[in-house]
């Protein structure tokens, strides 16, 4: 495969990732419905759906909206470091146990 053909398929690649990260306006009203909590008692009494981790807040709201939650009780933050050429970057990846609770809450 040619320098070319590698190159157009890497940004064939990169164009691809960007449109299935985008959210419509539907995925972003569900998303900011998402409450983000570190209190488990919020939770108490709702249905567990799932796992959501991510390094942007609205991000880890989005996730936890496709799966069905409108609760994400946060329960680990980690920092990854990443660096090149002597320059480092901090990310913080928030985790969360997400639960169905219903619109009482």
């Amino acid at each position: 495969m040619s320098i070319k053909g590698i190159v157009s398929a890497w940004l064939m690649g990169l164009v691809l990732v960007g449109c299935a990260k985008a959210m419509t306006d539907e995925d972003r009203a569900n998303a900011a419905r998402v409450r983000i909590t570190n209190n488990p008692e919020v939770a108490r009494g709702c249905a567990f759906v799932g796992m959501a981790s991510d390094d942007s807040i609205k991000d880890l709201q989005g996730k936890a909206a496709r799966l069905g939650g409108d609760v994400a009780v946060v329960t680990m933050q980690t920092q990854e470091a990443r660096g090149a050429g002597g320059a480092f970057r901090y990310r913080t990846y928030t985790t969360a146990e997400v639960f169905r609770c219903g619109s009482a809450r």
